[in-house]
């Protein structure tokens, strides 16, 4: 029964983590542009996740091809 709070405990901490960054990425003036490749997320895609950091192209690359972490840029 613990570890299943503890579980929803770190779910809601990444949640909250998510709309912190957001905000922030608002107050920068970037909020809806990609992390990864400056492009503009969609309209429709924020409104269904407003806490969405990339676009549909790096979405579909997953975690582990930069969906959380933004690439350098050259």
């Amino acid at each position: 029964m613990e570890e299943r709070h503890e579980s929803e405990l770190a779910q809601s901490a990444r949640a909250l983590d998510d709309v912190d960054r957001a905000l922030e990425r608002l107050s920068e003036g970037v909020y809806g542009s990609c992390e990864t490749c400056g492009a503009p997320i969609l309209e429709a895609d924020l409104a269904a996740d407003p806490t969405r950091r990339v676009c549909e192209q790096h979405l579909a690359l997953g975690p582990e091809r930069g969906h959380q972490e933004p690439v350098p840029a050259d």
